[in-house]
């Protein structure tokens, strides 16, 4: 896997950003059911493109064989060790974390409760969302934030 790296305010992932990782010593990405979604990779402070590698970055990158390249945003990194830095970044949904959205009562299928959660938050945001749940139920959600929701 080779990441691609991103400014932090970017919204056009159709091109390759700052730079493909070239030099990434290792990458991958754990992901567990209704939980963790993260990508850790290593890179060497000699790789092109490192001085460019920070905090809030956003990093394209492939989690397995079946999925389609997702977005990831650096919240951490360590000091050099033999020259490699491990850097940690989540799922760019994680942004989500701080965005509120207030009690609201929604009825239909999954679809129409995503996007109640989705319009309803507080801040403006880029994130859409996608439900097969054909199920018709009506509940009360909220107040939470919106990657809760």
């Amino acid at each position: 896997m080779k990441p691609i790296l991103y400014h932090s305010d970017e919204t056009d992932f159709g091109h390759n950003g700052i730079g493909i990782l070239v030099d990434t010593v290792e990458a991958f990405v754990t992901e567990e059911r209704n939980g963790m979604f993260e990508l850790q990779f290593v890179y060497p402070v000699t790789g092109l493109h490192f001085e460019h590698i920070q905090e809030y970055c956003i990093v394209k990158a492939k989690p397995n064989d079946t999925m389609r390249d997702q977005l990831f945003r650096i919240y951490k990194s360590t000091k050099p060790i033999n020259g490699l830095v491990t850097f940690y970044a989540q799922h760019i949904s994680y942004d989500l974390r701080y965005n509120k959205l207030p009690k609201i009562q929604v009825s239909g299928p999954g679809q129409v409760a995503l996007n109640a959660i989705l319009t309803n938050a507080v801040n403006p945001h880029p994130f859409t969302g996608y439900s097969d749940v054909t199920t018709n139920s009506s509940t009360e959600i909220g107040p939470a934030n919106v990657r809760q929701a």
